[in-house]
C-alpha cells in the first residue's frame, strides 16, 4: 500500500494520525482526501517494503 504524509489530523483504524506523520492508504483513499495528504518521498527502505514507524 502506498505511503503518504498527513497534512491534517486524520483517523485510521481508530488511531489519530498527526500532521507530518506517515500513513499507509490506497491511492483511491488519498484521492478522496485530496490536500489532506501528500505522497511520501520514496526512499530505499520504503521501496523495499521495510517501513519503520
Amino acid at each position: 500500500m502506498p505511503t503518504y504524509i498527513a497534512n491534517d489530523y486524520l483517523v485510521k483504524d481508530g488511531e489519530v494520525v498527526s500532521p507530518g506523520h506517515e500513513i499507509e492508504i490506497t491511492e483511491e483513499q488519498a484521492a478522496r482526501l485530496e490536500d489532506k495528504v501528500k505522497a511520501a518521498p520514496v526512499t530505499s527502505s520504503t521501496k523495499n517494503g521495510n517501513h519503520s514507524s
